[in-house]
């Protein structure tokens, strides 16, 4: 069962990748067989502008990024709290996805705040980053507050009970990933029909 990690932050070498880092090491105690990160700090993907563009097109940088997401059955999505938004470039990465690529599959939201913050991100992703894509969020979800003294460059927790939340979520996931198999399988084909959200 392939797990995806979609760090979010536009910066190299951010505090979101190191999130990301502590959840792929995290997550290979639950059973997934493959654990990758999709960091889109090194992605090249164009903003989405409304399909003037045929983002089907073989030779469109969405493609191999569509595809490493088709071959997927569970997502984390990790993103920094700027301004109170997600980023730029986790938004159109989804406004990019279809239900082929997240359609009934379970998506972890994460994210993380230098402060006491990190809620605004969650909400905004949970209102609109579904829509047309059909992925379901957990849920739970994790905040990373006071993030570079929660986590260190080693990808140690440095609160126990913290860590505690990180495994039951995790843990969480991998059985919604193995239920909402059975939940493709059942619509199949028909939700193709429906692409849009209403």
């Amino acid at each position: 069962m392939k797990l995806t990690i979609i760090s979010g932050s536009q910066r190299p070498n951010s505090f979101s990748q190191r999130v990301a880092c502590y959840l792929q090491k995290l997550s290979s105690e639950y059973g997934f067989t493959k654990i990758e990160i999709l960091d889109l700090s090194s992605v090249e993907l164009p903003l989405h502008d409304g399909f003037t563009t045929d983002i089907s097109a073989e030779s469109h940088p969405w493609q191999p990024i569509a595809q490493h997401l088709r071959e997927s059955e569970a997502f984390i999505f990790v993103t920094p709290e700027w301004h109170g938004m997600s980023t730029p470039a986790l938004k159109n990465l989804l406004l990019h996805c279809s239900i082929a690529e997240l359609g009934h599959k379970p998506a972890l939201l994460v994210s993380v705040s230098h402060g006491i913050n990190g809620v605004y991100p969650l909400c905004e992703l949970r209102m609109t980053g579904f829509k047309n894509n059909h992925v379901c969020f957990l849920p739970d979800h994790l905040i990373f507050r006071q993030g570079e003294s929660l986590i260190l460059k080693d990808l140690i927790c440095n609160n126990e009970e913290f860590e505690s939340r990180v495994n039951y979520t995790l843990k969480l996931l991998k059985s919604y990933a193995k239920a909402l198999k059975q939940v493709r399988e059942d619509v199949g084909e028909e939700s193709r029909n429906y692409l849009y959200g209403m």
